[in-house]
């Protein structure tokens, strides 16, 4: 029997940046268990993925979490988990897909996906619940720029997990700097000279696992971007082939977006003092310099950070470790659950 229920929840997202609104679907899990009354012990969850990646990559860790956070029933219970997904990837990108080529958007930005979040978070789903915001890479981004919608002394969360960073300061990385434009000029030219499209699923996962980052993913997670982030389509022949729902090209636009970066971290400096906000490095990350990352825990810039955590992994921790990143996520949930209960 499956740990939890899937049920897709659309959003829709405010108009912006000249786009008319966008549907944002989000995934909600909850335990396939039986629900019991509510009560100081319940927390909601969000978890943000990352780029060109897809909202189910989560499941692995969502399966393994649930496991885990049943050692500590006792002190809080995970009733729901949500995952949102970016607007230009996944389900998401194929409802939006007409809008997107209308508008001729040739990438979609981050803090779009943001007003998303916090147009959910403002649903009744969500609003004036516990959550605890998760996010990944890039996900970070929008995560944090969600919550510049709400008030700074009363945000809508009760705690911050965020993971592998891309949090610079303006010193570090701007279109002004040289090595970082240098480090996003080598990222982009990677990224949009990887595959997107194949003749069948089969041949997408021969061409994944011979590559990075796909060869160190957990077998489990590779098979959900497989199912979730790749869609049936036709070539310029009209043969059947599969394709990238993301595309490289969209993909890699994301790296010219400094601003988004910018005032996520200036996120981080309001809320820290105010709610614990704990960030997970991978300790094989050879992409990105460590010394740009840890702009994210600069105490001296006034990022007052709950706690800093490592695992064994390169920058794509929820895809190669799900099992170690559900036993951490279980310790810093009860820590935070604790950490509230003590002030009230």
């Amino acid at each position: 029997m499956p740990a939890f229920r899937a049920d897709a929840i659309v959003i829709e997202t405010p108009a912006s940046n000249g786009l008319p609104s966008l549907k944002m679907v989000s995934k909600r899990y909850t335990p396939t268990t039986s629900k019991a009354p509510d009560s100081s012990r319940d927390v909601s969850l969000v978890v943000m993925h990352g780029l060109g990646l897809n909202k189910e990559q989560w499941e692995p860790v969502v399966e393994k979490l649930w496991i885990h956070a049943k050692a500590n029933a006792q002190n809080y219970r995970i009733c729901e988990i949500w995952a949102p997904e970016w607007q230009s990837h996944g389900e998401s990108g194929i409802l939006n897909r007409s809008v997107i080529e209308t508008n001729n958007v040739k990438g979609l930005v981050v803090s779009v996906w943001g007003l998303g979040l916090a147009a959910l978070l403002k649903q009744p789903y969500l609003r004036g619940k516990r959550v605890i915001g998760v996010g990944f890479s890039i996900g970070n981004l929008a995560l944090l720029n969600a919550l510049r919608e709400f008030s700074k002394s009363a945000p809508p969360v009760i705690g911050l997990v965020i993971l592998e960073p891309i949090l610079f300061d303006r010193e570090t990385s701007s279109p002004e700097n040289p090595r970082s434009q240098a480090v996003v000029n080598i990222m982009m030219k990677g990224i949009k000279s990887q595959g997107e499209c194949w003749p069948d699923r089969e041949q997408a996962k021969k061409y994944l696992t011979k590559r990075l980052p796909w060869s160190r993913w957990d077998a489990s997670v590779l098979d959900k971007y497989l199912t979730f982030g790749l869609m049936d389509t036709t070539d310029t022949a009209g043969s059947s082939v599969v394709k990238t729902i993301c595309s490289r090209a969209e993909e890699a636009s994301a790296y010219e977006n400094y601003v988004d970066a910018w005032s996520a971290l200036a996120t981080v400096e309001e809320l820290s003092p105010i709610i614990p906000i704990h960030v997970v490095f991978g300790t094989e990350d050879r992409l990105i310099p460590r010394a740009w990352k840890n702009c994210a825990i600069d105490a001296s810039k006034g990022r007052k950070i709950a706690g800093v955590h490592e695992i064994v992994a390169s920058h794509m921790i929820p895809h190669e470790k799900p099992e170690e990143l559900a036993i951490l996520l279980a310790q810093l949930i009860q820590g935070m659950m604790a950490d509230l209960r003590s002030k009230l």
